[in-house]
């Protein structure tokens, strides 16, 4: 995606991933982007409660209580059986939805067996689309088919845009059964740094006018990580002065050739400490751990201010898109005499800004790891018209074809990985496009499209 505020998103290059050749070894550093709410655990460690809106924004939707089942989705406060409102589109959605998880939100394990996700379900998939279709974003909204076209036709484009979107998920984070960005670049020597940017990034200064304030003083701990033999653990950011505390040096390392045997952290009933990950035994960093180790030797740099790393299923990065996610579905933090709020944000009760790891950590909320992604596809995707190609036309062609050829799924692959449906583009070209057209024609066969 290119970098710019309005795409929502900023990605590191996918093809650079870490040394080792485990297929976990990390989830794709792409970033998304277009949602702290006040559930018990969502704010981490030293972070502030957020601050009182500065409007009179109406409050979230009410929430289901009991969760809905599968199968159903919230809609004020009602568990319903519809997902877009188009019948057909629903049947597959609704109906198939163990064959979704079984088959389509599966992620590769370490010994190269495929098992489904840990992390992202289907169900909360559903609510996600849900939310995006019937309320949307300001002027954005889903695309799942044109109104005016006959049912048939329309539950066929609203499908393909969703298995265009399923499949480009898959390659970067479902594969991998990440929320978080992975500590990938090994070319840092795995500093803790990388939690800052990746490759020479710094996603601190991925700025705009909505970007999220800058804060020194904030602590985040990311729940994902890979699971490697070494692989390090969990990005983190805090203050200096937090690990001066800790005794200390700020800047490190992570020694993925430490060997941990008798291996504690796989016993089974392992539960890492709620201390931070600077602060856990070692070889006790995280449930699992079979290698590897935090070396404080002061190289590396800082991670004061280091909080942006990429989240969710197409890796929100950046203070800049956290700020429009936090502006447009959360509690926005920029004054409304510049920016109108909107009247009825999705998650009122969110401050992306003051907690960004809300996206993959609440229990209130677990559709926002699909949200935030989705907020992307709507406004950088749908909406892409360069050269004289347009997403959904593109996609209506296809559909009318007969769902024929790699072309359409070949340009959204370039767009999302690389910015331009014509790679490659400066960046060079898609990463892993044989698994974004296997991912695409599966989603297709499991949607009854094939």
């Amino acid at each position: 995606m290119r970098p710019t505020p309005w795409t929502l998103a900023l990605f590191a290059l996918a093809a650079c991933e870490p040394a080792p050749a485990d297929p976990d070894a990390a989830a794709a550093s792409d970033a998304a982007s277009p949602p702290v709410p006040s559930d018990a655990g969502a704010l981490a460690d030293g972070a502030r409660p957020p601050p009182p809106r500065l409007d009179g924004a109406a409050p979230p939707p009410p929430a289901c209580a009991p969760a809905c089942e599968a199968g159903r989705v919230c809609v004020d406060g009602r568990c319903e059986a519809t997902v877009s409102g188009t019948a057909a589109l629903d049947a597959v959605l609704l109906e198939r939805a163990a064959r979704f998880d079984a088959e389509i939100l599966i992620s590769e394990q370490p010994d190269g067996s495929w098992t489904p996700s840990t992390i992202y379900r289907w169900q909360d998939f559903l609510q996600a689309v849900y939310d995006m279709h019937a309320r949307g974003v300001g002027d954005f909204r889903l695309f799942l088919g044109d109104p005016s076209a006959p049912e048939a036709l329309r539950a066929r484009q609203g499908l393909v845009n969703l298995a265009a979107f399923l499949a480009q998920s898959m390659k970067e984070t479902i594969r991998y059964d990440a929320c978080d960005e992975n500590s990938w670049d090994a070319t840092s020597g795995y500093a803790v740094a990388n939690a800052c940017g990746q490759l020479g990034q710094r996603y601190e200064d991925y700025d705009c006018e909505m970007a999220c304030p800058r804060d020194r003083a904030m602590t985040q701990v990311a729940r994902t990580h890979a699971r490697w033999y070494g692989a390090p653990g969990p990005l983190f950011c805090a203050p200096d002065a937090a690990l001066r505390a800790a005794g200390l040096t700020p800047g490190g390392r992570w020694n993925y050739g430490h060997d941990c045997w008798p291996y504690p952290a796989t016993e089974a009933g392992f539960t890492p400490s709620d201390a931070p990950p600077w602060s856990r035994p070692e070889c006790e960093v995280y449930a699992g751990q079979r290698g590897g180790r935090f070396e404080w030797d002061g190289s590396g740099g800082s991670v004061e201010g280091c909080c942006w790393w990429g989240r969710g299923v197409i890796q929100t990065t950046g203070r800049c898109n956290f700020g429009i996610l936090n502006h447009h579905l959360g509690r926005s933090h920029l004054d409304p005499a510049r920016f109108a709020h909107p009247a009825a944000p999705l998650y009122a009760d969110v401050d992306f800004c003051r907690d960004p790891e809300v996206i993959c950590a609440s229990a209130a909320h677990p559709e926002l790891k699909w949200v935030a992604g989705l907020f992307y596809w709507m406004s950088s995707v749908e909406t892409y018209d360069e050269g004289g190609w347009r997403y959904l036309d593109a996609l209506r062609a296809y559909v009318d074809g007969g769902l024929v050829g790699s072309s359409f799924i070949d340009a959204v692959s370039g767009i999302v990985n690389r910015g331009c449906h014509e790679p490659p583009c400066a960046s060079g070209p898609v990463d892993g496009l044989d698994d974004r057209r296997a991912n695409f024609e599966r989603v297709l066969s499991v949607m009854g499209l094939r």
